[in-house]
């Protein structure tokens, strides 16, 4: 059956962004489009404007943040409830969906409520877990007390559905929530395999970078902690000390780690050989891709790894090896040796003689990307994605509509 499936977004500042966050809805749903459905999404948060900057205004917003955002950032997430109910509800009654499937985010109950008022099911895309991140990573602001941990647990408990995108975050939230694993689910990223595929570099953009000769090295990403940009910076030490011909392309922005990068490459003389290109728009991201060898993700050895990173599933769909750490998710999606490497958790070592071996046997990199991109083609295109979220989605409609009926008659 074709459904009409509306979908909330919640999350702040990312509509628009190269973050995998916001690509994974965007290729999934319109997967979804494909396979005949109807979709609307709604972004709640879109990228901040705001008076510009010298403004009065600016300047007493500003001031307001830096002394008193720490008290009130949370009572602002929990206020939004009630702004949200009311978008929510309009959309609703506007579009006439048959499911709801809503962000979970921090705070946010609107969509049950919304949900509940129209008597429609409702899927929670439990991708993050945003009060893990809330305690370890936003540690700044102050929590209003259990609030939140009760929020999350009622949604989830209460939900028809719950999607996360690795088995990592499935048991953390059964685990938190003693949740039914019956209704719960694993989604994981993929990747679109026709804007990204093998394809001739771009001699332009080559060109623009000086990427003419020498094997290139890159990296896809937020240059925040949690990718292990101090073990790319490492790596960028160790490999230029014996390979000086090698260049490092590393594309994307954002993440805090910015000025560290500079400093380091500074003091170790290794600017020449970095090449940092800043933001890039997700549309264009293929084309830096064909000019890498040899694609990293150095991930750092974390103690909870949910994430099902998309750069991963797009740098192997590009036929592009990957390097990258065995943890989480990563361990279950690469074969080590066949399309791709995985190197041992904080082994810095396994790393370089990886990346060693690889620009030392050219062959052998072209081979494991081949590999790489047919395991993508098999298993993890947006597609295989859509068609799991389908089965789920028409699962829990016909349960929510049984459900009806049999309330109705016992009425």
């Amino acid at each position: 059956m074709t459904m009409k499936i509306l979908y909330f977004n919640y999350l702040y500042d990312i509509y628009g962004a190269s973050l995998g966050s916001a690509i994974k809805p965007m290729e999934l749903f319109a997967a979804m489009r494909k396979l005949g459905h109807e979709v609307e999404m709604v972004w709640f948060k879109d990228q901040p404007g705001g008076p510009p900057a010298g403004t009065l205004k600016r300047s007493a917003r500003d001031f307001f943040k830096r002394h008193f955002a720490f008290l009130v950032h949370d009572l602002r997430l929990l206020l939004e409830n009630r702004k949200f109910a009311r978008i929510e509800a309009e959309k609703v009654a506007a579009f006439r969906p048959d499911i709801i499937i809503a962000r979970l985010d921090l705070y946010l109950f609107s969509a049950i409520k919304t949900a509940r008022r129209f008597g429609l099911p409702l899927i929670i895309e439990a991708d993050s877990p945003p009060l893990y991140e809330a305690v370890h990573f936003q540690k700044q602001y102050w929590r209003i007390a259990a609030i939140p941990r009760r929020i999350e647990r009622h949604l989830l408990r209460s939900c028809d559905f719950a999607v996360m995108q690795s088995r990592e975050l499935q048991r953390y939230f059964t685990d938190a929530h003693d949740l039914d694993p019956a209704r719960t689910a694993v989604v994981c990223n993929g990747a679109d395999i026709d804007k990204f595929s093998p394809r001739e570099p771009d001699r332009g953009l080559a060109h623009r970078f000086g990427l003419t000769g020498g094997p290139v090295l890159g990296f896809i990403g937020s240059m925040s902690a949690w990718h292990g940009i101090d073990n790319l910076l490492r790596i960028v030490k160790a490999v230029v000390a014996r390979y000086p011909a090698t260049r490092f392309l590393l594309v994307g922005s954002g993440g805090g780690q910015e000025k560290l990068i500079r400093r380091y490459l500074e003091k170790h003389d290794l600017t020449r050989h970095v090449i940092q290109t800043g933001y890039v728009a997700h549309v264009e991201i293929p084309h830096y891709l064909q000019l890498m060898d040899v694609v990293l993700a150095p991930y750092p050895n974390l103690p909870f790894f949910y994430y099902s990173p998309v750069k991963v599933f797009e740098y192997m769909a590009a036929g592009k090896a990957v390097v990258t750490t065995r943890i989480g998710q990563l361990a279950r999606i690469i074969r080590d040796g066949w399309d791709g490497v995985l190197c041992p958790p904080g082994d810095f070592d396994a790393f370089i003689s990886a990346i060693s071996g690889l620009l030392e046997d050219p062959e052998i990199a072209r081979q494991m990307g081949i590999n790489a991109r047919e395991t993508i083609i098999q298993q993890h295109t947006w597609k295989h994605k859509a068609l799991a979220y389908e089965k789920i989605c028409q699962q829990v409609i016909t349960e929510h509509r049984l459900r009806a009926q049999e309330g109705g008659s016992a009425r």
